[in-house]
């Protein structure tokens, strides 16, 4: 069987070990007893082998890490190469800086056999593999290291070497104790899972099988994750539901490219430029991650250092991704390393702030976040301090593909439960104010009915009133003075009952139905003296500033207005005191007039209907000229705004674009 050919048949096997984990745990162990019972396969020898040829043989590999200096070409690399922790300055390398390492694997038989070494995971950019060469008499010469064995994830999935989740290279060891030299091109923090059996006549090209079918458990959990993801998408779509199906599609083709499933399932794949895509979906991911949670925690936490933070990050990923392309790897690495610490802080920080009502979705949205944090903080640790010694970092790496996502789907089905709950309550509050506003509707249009009714009953008689005292004072122009008095004020209450009626029926028209101003062009100055001249009080108003343009409007509106401000200053200042009316430049009209201090009015109630100063009722009014004025003034196009002090009080309509 072709190394080509072995390759394609572990991919297939690791989707086939995916989509039997999804069917059932049990169809997955068939596959791996399968697996090892097949003749020709993974594990399996010819039927002929005995026992002891068909299972493998793990064997334990020593790993010594080189110090600084040490070269292919250093004849004494063996011996000095003897260090058990990666030295320091190795492992803040950023860039993909040679390693060497010493590796030693004892053959325990007393015969030379075949052995297959693996050395994972599959990113690692390039790894050569070397032993000893016979020493002449005359030393090493020129080449004290052989290589049996290079590949790597710039070689491609096409490689020798290329397996699902590393590498494997194929050796031969002589009995006893066997030394090899281990070249490796990787940032100085890139984990190594290196591990090594004697095979009988199995396949040397194979990876271990757990290997083969953790990545493909792996693999099919994901694929559940993002089958899983679709189900919000189609019950509640919206931003939040097509975010968390982003990013756990992201996760899913980040880890087929990153265990080298899909390289080696389409070999013809160039492998520096996969790698380069393999690195920048990380920064996808980072970015696709915060776009999440900043989908749940900005409609509670809409600060701006927040919205700022969260581009930021965007921004960053953007730049890393665009540093990987031109290879500039330690710039690219170091902002891949603020990132992953930074953008979990930021969401962290955020979410405990925010202003989440429902307690048990921020429970789990800041718990998600806290753990998030915690898994990062020991993923990091770990590669660092365990490198080449344990497979915890790669552990802990498939825990956070595979919690992260669980705990987002969990957030957001408890987002979409509270806001569930949420729309509930504002359906049953919006029913209720529906009630409300449908009662309030009829109790106007009875009040509207009434008023229509009572306005039309007091007006039959007064005017009948109207037309007798008119009639009387025709007939008394001898009368005597007292008699003339009362019959002069018996007209001007008329006059008064009949302004409260007009004010009310134009309120209700304005209130309910609305009026649409006439544009007609009206001379203010004009109008102005003639409110004065109607209202009876030539000398006690003071008319001055510039004399007003004329001005389009509605002229029967606009008299209202003026003319509830004019009757408002006459009825509440002292008898007998001046009332001043300024013409304002850019068409503004000002009236004002002086109040005692015991009848000074509440100045935030000044426009609300039907209010009016205690010590004021005795002077009659309806308590709605104001409150009409200002929404006159509102239709006009203009405002109305007051100014009150102790001693004076007035009321300036200004109208925009005069």
């Amino acid at each position: 069987m072709s190394a080509e050919t072995t390759r394609r048949a572990s991919g297939w096997r690791v989707l086939l070990g995916a989509l039997l984990w999804l069917a059932t745990p049990a169809a997955l162990a068939t596959v791996a007893a399968d697996q090892d019972q097949a003749p020709g396969g993974q594990q399996g020898a010819s039927p002929a082998a005995g026992p002891a040829e068909r299972v493998a043989t793990p064997l334990p590999p020593r790993l010594r890490y080189c110090p600084a200096g040490v070269t292919l070409n250093t004849p004494e690399a063996l011996a000095r190469c003897d260090l058990t922790q990666r030295p320091a300055e190795q492992g803040q390398r950023f860039d993909n800086s040679p390693q060497l390492m010493r590796l030693t694997l004892t053959n325990p038989t007393a015969a030379p056999r075949d052995a297959r070494l693996f050395i994972g995971p599959y990113y690692l950019a390039s790894i050569e593999l070397l032993r000893p060469a016979a020493a002449p008499a005359g030393g090493f010469g020129s080449r004290p290291f052989i290589p049996i064995g290079a590949g790597g994830a710039f070689a491609g999935g096409g490689g020798d070497s290329a397996a699902i989740g590393g590498h494997v290279f194929p050796v031969t060891l002589a009995p006893g104790t066997n030394p090899f030299l281990l070249r490796v091109e990787a940032p100085g923090f890139a984990h190594l899972s290196i591990r090594a059996d004697l095979q009988g006549n199995a396949d040397l090209g194979q990876p271990p099988t757990p290997a083969v079918l953790s990545i493909g458990m792996h693999l099919g959990m994901l694929a559940a994750l993002a089958g899983l993801a679709v189900v919000p998408m189609g019950l509640r779509p919206g931003p939040v539901s097509n975010r968390l199906f982003l990013f756990i599609s992201v996760i899913l083709l980040q880890f087929s490219l990153g265990s080298g499933v899909l390289p080696t399932l389409v070999p013809a794949l160039p492998g520096q430029p996969v790698m380069t895509v393999f690195m920048i979906l990380i920064m996808l991911r980072l970015a696709a991650w915060g776009w999440l949670y900043q989908a749940l925690i900005q409609p509670h936490y809409d600060r701006l250092w927040y919205r700022l933070g969260c581009w930021l990050s965007y921004a960053i990923a953007g730049v890393a991704g665009v540093l990987y392309v031109v290879e500039w790897l330690v710039a690219a690495r170091l902002l891949s390393l603020l990132l992953v610490l930074g953008v979990p802080v930021l969401h962290t920080v955020a979410g405990l702030r925010s202003a989440i009502r429902v307690r048990i979705f921020k429970q789990a949205l800041v718990g998600s976040l806290i753990f998030y944090d915690l898994l990062q903080i020991l993923a990091i640790v770990l590669l660092i301090t365990h490198s080449g010694q344990s497979d915890l970092p790669v552990i802990i790496s498939r825990v956070l593909d595979l919690a992260i996502p669980l705990l987002a789907i969990g957030t957001v089905l408890l987002r979409n439960r509270a806001s569930d709950r949420q729309l509930a309550t504002a359906e049953q509050d919006l029913a209720r104010s529906e009630a409300q506003l449908a009662a309030q509707t009829a109790a106007r249009e009875d009040k509207r009915l009434l008023l229509d009714m009572l306005t039309h009953e007091i007006r039959n008689p007064l005017a009948t009133i109207n037309l007798a005292s008119r009639a009387l004072q025709g007939q008394t122009v001898a009368a005597e003075p007292s008699v003339r008095r009362r019959l002069v004020n018996i007209e001007r209450s008329i006059r008064a009952i009949d302004a409260v009626i007009e004010r009310c029926d134009l309120h209700n028209r304005i209130e309910e139905s609305g009026i649409t101003p006439e544009r007609r062009a009206v001379n203010v100055d004009r109008l102005i003296e003639s409110l004065v001249e109607r209202f009876g009080v030539p000398d006690r108003v003071r008319i001055d500033g510039p004399a007003l343009p004329s001005v389009s409007t509605d002229p029967q509106l606009l008299e209202t207005l003026l003319g509830n401000l004019l009757d408002n200053a006459i009825k509440y200042s002292p008898p007998g005191s001046p009332i001043e009316i300024t013409r304002c430049r850019n068409w503004g009209v000002r009236v004002r007039n002086i109040i005692e201090p015991d009848m000074a009015p509440d100045p935030d109630r000044l426009f609300e209907r039907y209010y009016r100063h205690a010590h004021t009722r005795r002077l009659g009014g309806s308590g709605l000229g104001l409150a009409l004025s200002r929404r006159i003034a509102e239709l006009l196009g203009g405002s109305l705004v007051p100014r009150l002090d102790e001693r004076r009080i007035d009321f300036e309509f200004r109208v925009e674009g005069h």
